[in-house]
């Protein structure tokens, strides 16, 4: 019972943050295969997971921010947008947050290929669920290459594990 216990918390950590999974599930005295198959199933159930979600937190927001813009007195939506122009630079330029300046440089240098490959390990599943979602929902591919990305980082770890098995045990 206590197993099953293990199993259920390292395929929710798998859904969360990829990398640390493996170490952790072998800590706690998961064996090898149990490890394999709650890390992987953990990984692609969470990123579907989270992609759909996100989808969903995306559309509402919009949804949301729309009736606002519609229906909020004129006095509020007057001071809403003298925030907005105290916040422009002298030169018209818009000011992004610390996020969203590392957003749109890891998108302009990495892309697509970036987000899939370093999500599992650098990032975590639902940031790299969100970004994928959110600037590539129309790429045809996007989906599959993150499981693929997913089952690719478990065979970086198994291969580690085979290349270093005392470790593992």
């Amino acid at each position: 019972m206590i197993a099953i216990f293990k199993i259920i918390q390292v395929f929710l950590l798998a859904s969360v943050k990829y990398v640390v999974t493996f170490p952790y599930a072998l800590l706690i005295g998961l064996n090898f295969e149990q490890t394999l198959i709650a890390a992987t199933l953990g990984g692609v159930a969470g990123f579907f997971f989270f992609y759909h979600f996100s989808g969903f937190a995306i559309k509402r927001f919009h949804h949301v921010e729309t009736f606002l813009r519609k229906h909020l007195p004129l006095p509020i939506r007057l001071k809403y947008r003298q925030l907005v122009a105290w916040r422009k630079k002298i030169t018209g330029e818009r000011v992004f947050s610390r996020r969203n300046r590392f957003i749109v440089r890891f998108r302009a240098k990495f892309g697509l290929p970036g987000i899939v490959i370093l999500s599992p390990v650098i990032l975590s599943i639902p940031f790299g669920a969100f970004l994928l979602n959110k600037y590539y929902s129309k790429h045809k591919f996007a989906m599959p290459y993150m499981v693929l990305s997913i089952l690719s980082w478990t065979a970086v770890f198994v291969a580690f594990a085979l290349i270093f098995p005392h470790l593992v045990r």
